[in-house]
């Protein structure tokens, strides 16, 4: 059944060498991904924050705040330097993804790192 899990999940390292350090949400996106009611985790992190997006099996939806709820309680005990916020929505999803890809190629700087965030968050803010 593992097999199953591995094949099905998704997940992305961010090699550190190439931008700004990503080590405590790739460590993050280890931890999470672990969990049985996630199926993929994008994340980036500054020397301050750390934004996490999961996304759920179908049958596990109905419970998706019940869900990031606990995977933010986790993360939080674990980085307790951070300020965390997790999302399940497929968007932030989605944004998340392609700043992770972006950090992966080196085109993103501090400084624009900083403000993807500050965007990002935002987008979260509404979907509270």
């Amino acid at each position: 059944m593992d097999s199953v899990k591995n094949q099905s999940t998704s997940i992305t390292n961010i090699n550190a060498k190439k931008s700004i350090n990503q080590t405590t949400a790739n460590q993050a996106k280890e931890l999470v991904i672990k969990r049985d009611d996630v199926t993929g985790v994008r994340g980036v992190n500054t020397n301050k924050e750390l934004l996490i997006a999961i996304m759920v099996p179908q049958m596990d939806r109905f419970q998706l705040k019940a869900i990031e709820k606990s995977v933010k309680e986790e993360l939080t005990k674990e980085y307790p330097d951070y300020k965390v916020q997790v999302s399940t929505d497929q968007k932030m999803f989605l944004e998340l993804d392609i700043l992770e890809r972006k950090l992966e190629k080196g085109k993103t700087g501090e400084k624009e790192l900083k403000k993807e965030l500050g965007n990002i968050k935002s987008l979260m803010k509404e979907e509270a």
